[in-house]
């Protein structure tokens, strides 16, 4: 029996032996497996440990034998040196009160870098209570340390930014009150912080936006879209005005979806608003008089189209140019000009009605638009009221006008249904008043229908004349007039219309500069007469110089310079055998242009003439500085010579400025032996008339060559 005691006391005492170490294993492979370092130290200066877990490798870089009894490195010396004192009062005031512990520091690896780890334990004390040692864990947190620190810097950034933004920004509820605003949205509505913001705006719809309906048009936009951007609107400021802002905001939702609050940033851009107003109305007018423009003729015709069909009334379109005003705005520069453009526009506006337009479509040419009208009877009052209102005498400086101006009306519906058409019968009638001697107003009639649809007859064959050659060029002789032989001819350019025959181009040049037909017909005219002088070289063996006019359009609009050149290398001609003849009055289209290309025309070396000379009103200084090899007196002035000794005079006065200027006078539309007589006797170089010769045809040309040989042996000389 006793045996058998000892025997169950035995297998008792294995039993117990082997649970206890199956749970000391299993409490090892516990503690290894903890995420960090499980420790058990000597309550003394240098936190002598007495245990650690393997945890300690992973944390520390050291093996736990390197620890255990500071066999290595004691953990006072893992732990940063700046943290080492707060480590240990954190934990000396935990002990001191019994207590559980908690506290977040760094410390130094083995490799040298520098983790974050919190340590969580307690202490252990003997029977009397006094401690003896600490146990507890420590684990790495570096990552997580890093990230706030990163939230940390980010929350700092973006408060930083809230605060200190110059735009302003805010949180709103979904209701309309104010959460949170900054001091720049503060001041932009006038307050001075934001406190005070919050307070005093509670019902945004109400109190903020002019337009009540806008926190709704902010809110639903945000509904369907997500957010608002460039959300423009007007709101007013605590002082009540008003300003311009534009929004960019979205919705900030809780984890049901369901909405927070709505963030955003608020711009002021009042002065945007202001200056893009300013831009539109400037678009529409007048910078001088403040009318309506141009740009917005159309557009308020359109609508007055729209209002006259709904009542059946008619409009009158009335078309004014003031007369002589180019005499006056060249005599005495634009400032006088503009400052008689501002009277008329005044006059105007007073002598209308409210529901009257004027527009300044131009230089001095405006247009009114008379509504309401039963009649075209009905605009003959108002009319009359705005000649009588502009002939009114002007005062500008020491000077007083007595105005005129010439009117052309057409009437919608009764002339046409279209603005474009309107406007043509408005013009149409004006030139044909002012071709009856200016100061009259002419109303758009049958007849004048026939000559807009004979000049749109000649508009639509000028498209094809070059294709179809039906342009040809006739040559004038230009006679020297000491020695009576040929000095050059002037190209001058007729149209053989196969239904109207032969068409002057006084009446198709005009329409070809409008239609900008006149560019390909200057080209053509220039190469037909560079072939007439290689033909005449061929058949006669003389290069007689030939003349061509440039139309004051193709010289200040096209490219002109690009044209010649080439033209003069393709037909291979000297340059100094053609002479560019532009009018006198081309300068004042763009003088600047006109002198570049004058002085560029002259480095190809061509000849400039000035035409039609004496009829320009223009200041004659500039003969001076521009490249001018001829001046060619106009015929008003050699016509009537033997009735006129004005004419006479200006003649001389004419012929002396050219021969002071070093420049060859030629005189146009010579007639007659007197008249023939008194220019050579005068000292003029060149003349140039029937007298002399008509225009020619290519055959009549050749004739005269025949007639005139033997003066051609001066010809090289004369030029």
């Amino acid at each position: 029996m006793r045996g058998q005691i000892n025997w169950d006391m035995m297998q008792t005492q294995i039993v117990d032996a082997l649970m206890t170490s199956q749970q000391q294993r299993l409490l090892d492979t516990l503690l290894d497996n903890l995420d960090g370092m499980i420790y058990r130290c000597l309550y003394d200066d240098q936190w002598t440990m007495i245990y650690v877990s393997k945890g300690c490798e992973s944390l520390t870089g050291y093996a736990p034998q390197d620890l255990i009894l500071n066999k290595v490195k004691s953990y006072e010396r893992i732990t940063h040196t700046e943290d080492r004192a707060q480590a240990r009062k954190i934990i000396h005031e935990a002990v001191s009160r019994k207590q559980r512990f908690a506290l977040e520091y760094r410390i130094v690896r083995a490799d040298g870098e520098i983790s974050w780890v919190a340590e969580r334990g307690s202490g252990v004390f003997d029977p009397e209570g006094k401690p003896v040692a600490l146990e507890g864990i420590i684990q790495d947190i570096t990552e997580r340390k890093r990230i706030e620190q990163a939230l940390y810097s980010t929350e700092q950034k973006y408060r930083s930014m809230f605060e200190n933004s110059t735009l302003g920004m805010f949180q709103t509820t979904e209701s309309g009150t104010y959460l949170n605003a900054n001091l720049a949205l503060a001041k932009l509505y006038g307050y001075a912080s934001p406190a005070e913001l919050i307070s005093d705006l509670n019902n945004i719809s109400t109190q903020l936006y002019v337009e009540d309906s806008r926190r709704h048009d902010f809110t639903e936009a945000i509904r369907l879209q997500g957010r608002v951007q460039n959300f423009e609107s007007q709101v007013y400021r605590l002082n009540g005005e008003t300003i311009w802002i534009s929004e960019n905001a979205h919705a900030v939702y809780d984890a049901q979806g369901s909405i927070l609050y709505y963030e955003g940033t608020v711009e002021d851009i009042t002065d945007r608003k202001n200056y893009e107003l300013q831009i539109r109305q400037l678009a529409v007018t007048d910078n001088l008089t403040g009318l309506l423009n141009r740009h917005a003729f159309s557009g308020k015709l359109a609508s007055l189209i729209a209002e006259a069909d709904k009542f059946h009334y008619k409009i009158a379109i009335a078309f004014i140019d003031l007369d002589h005003f180019k005499l006056i705005n060249d005599t005495l520069g634009h400032r006088a000009g503009d400052k008689l453009l501002e009277n008329v526009a005044q006059r105007l506006i007073q002598s209308t009605r409210p529901t009257d337009a004027i527009v300044r479509f131009g230089g001095d040419e405006f247009v009114m638009l008379y509504p309401g009208m039963r009649s075209a009877e009905d605009a003959q009052p108002l009319l009359s009221r705005v000649m009588e209102a502009i002939s009114q005498p002007i005062a500008i400086g020491d000077y007083v006008f007595n105005m005129t101006c010439s009117v052309g009306v057409s009437i919608y519906p009764d002339h046409a249904q279209d603005i474009d058409t309107l406007l043509t019968c408005a013009d149409s009638a004006l030139y044909s008043a002012k071709n009856a001697g200016k100061n009259k107003v002419q109303m758009f009639s049958g007849s004048l229908a026939q000559q807009l649809g004979e000049r749109n007859e000649i508009e639509y064959g000028l498209g094809h004349a070059l294709q179809r050659q039906e342009l040809m060029l006739y040559y004038q002789p230009q006679i020297n007039m000491q020695h009576g032989n040929i000095s050059a001819l002037e190209a001058l350019i007729r149209w053989q219309h196969p239904e109207r025959g032969l068409i002057p181009p006084d009446q198709f040049i005009p329409v070809a500069e409008e239609t900008g037909h006149i560019f390909a017909i200057g080209e053509w005219v220039l190469q037909t007469a560079c072939k007439k002088i290689k033909a005449m070289q061929t058949e006669w063996g003389y290069l007689v110089p030939i003349a061509v006019n440039v139309s004051p359009i193709q010289f200040l609009r096209g490219n002109l310079v690009e044209t010649v050149q080439r033209v003069l290398r393709q037909e291979r001609v000297p340059p100094h055998l053609i002479t560019l003849e532009v009018t006198e009055n081309a300068r004042f289209k763009d003088e600047a242009m006109f002198t570049r290309t004058l002085e560029q025309l002259k480095r190809l070396g061509v000849c400039i003439a000035i035409d039609d000379f004496g009829i320009g009103y223009s200041n004659m200084a500039y003969l001076k500085n521009y490249p001018i090899d001829e001046l060619k007196i106009d015929k008003a002035f050699v016509q009537d010579l033997e009735q006129s000794v004005t004419n006479g005079n200006i003649l001389l006065a004419l012929i002396n400025l050219g021969k002071s200027l070093h420049k060859s006078v030629t005189a146009e539309g010579i007639e007659n032996e007197y008249q023939h007589r008194f220019l050579l006797h005068s000292g003029c170089d060149v003349g140039q008339g029937y007298y002399y010769s008509k225009p020619l045809s290519d055959e009549a040309l050749a004739q005269f060559m025949r007639e005139q040989r033997p003066k051609f042996d001066h010809l090289q000389v004369s030029r």
